[in-house]
């Protein structure tokens, strides 16, 4: 049977100049097409619109997938900026880390929609959010693109077959203390600022570049609740609200045996125990990744794998 949905691709080297699928993976869900108006109307006193013309053009959507050790990477690296890779065959160690550069790194989008391939030059990454609760650890990506054009859908797609994780494959520790038997659930949004609106000038209907704007990360925990100690983490104290400084500390998760995600420096924001009625209080807890006197932070991805590099030769 012919496959004729998949998602695939490719960096760029040149921001908006198309780049043949590197990766082709089967995600959950891609909704990605043509944003806004592609009309310019004049609008006269007359009180009629009579005179039209091409208005400049993008592209936006999102795309929902399982987050494996192979493919995803690339997502890491055009979000985060920072990338370096060591090693030797067959075991490479991938670090992505924030860089804070003034424009982004592109991509080239093509989704296989059942009668052609959607082609979406120039994406960006304008934010990641991974999500764990009792299914797969789903990574969801909001972008930002340019044009758009058709093409042929791939005859054969071979997907990127790179291992996904369940529940029981994660763990997690905060300074140091492994903290897996108080998390049930847990989701990560890394915002990039990306603006690609920015990079449209003259002399061109498309954007030509696009800029990195503020970085944040927030993590939410959902936290098993029969006592107060997480929340007298959160206090600062163990009777109430700290009046000096807040609690910080380090927070890992261990995603299998190759994948570790790293918030180096972190402060609680927010937390909750609602009842709701005669279930059992279901304790959430909000967190904000800072960056470290060092310059670290605040998140960095370490990933093992048999993948040379994730750089364009």
């Amino acid at each position: 049977m012919a496959i004729s949905r998949y998602f695939a691709f490719a960096e760029e080297t040149t921001f908006g100049t198309a780049a043949t699928a590197a990766e082709t993976i089967d995600p959950e869900s891609v909704e990605i097409d043509p944003s806004g108006d592609q009309a310019l109307i004049y609008e006269g006193v007359s009180r009629l619109d009579r005179v039209v013309a091409p208005a400049p053009y993008m592209s936006e959507g999102s795309f929902t997938t399982p987050f494996d050790i192979e493919a995803f990477p690339w997502f890491l690296k055009w979000a985060l900026g920072g990338y370096e890779v060591t090693g030797t065959s067959p075991s490479f160690t991938h670090r992505f880390f924030p860089e804070q550069s003034a424009l982004m790194k592109s991509f080239t989008a093509r989704a296989g929609k059942d009668v052609f391939e959607h082609v979406f030059t120039g994406c960006v990454v304008e934010n990641i959010s991974l999500e764990l609760d009792d299914g797969f650890l789903l990574a969801s990506v909001d972008l930002l693109g340019g044009k758009d054009s058709k093409s042929s859908l791939q005859a054969t797609p071979t997907f990127t077959q790179g291992e996904i994780y369940a529940p029981h494959q994660v763990t997690a520790t905060i300074n140091g203390v492994d903290e897996s038997a108080n998390i049930e659930s847990f989701s990560i949004t890394i915002e990039t600022g990306a603006d690609n609106e920015a990079g449209l000038t003259i002399g061109n209907r498309f954007p030509r570049r696009a800029y990195r704007g503020a970085f944040m990360v927030e993590i939410e925990l959902g936290l098993s609740f029969f006592s107060t100690t997480q929340l007298e983490k959160f206090w600062g104290t163990a009777t109430g609200p700290t009046t000096t400084t807040l609690q910080e500390f380090e927070m890992t998760i261990h995603v299998g045996d190759n994948i570790d995600i790293l918030i180096p420096r972190a402060v609680y924001t927010s937390m909750e125990q609602p009842l709701g009625g005669r279930d059992r209080i279901e304790q959430t807890a909000t967190l904000r990744g800072l960056v470290k006197a060092d310059g670290t932070g605040p998140i960095e991805f370490s990933i093992t794998n048999d993948k040379a590099s994730y750089n364009v030769a």
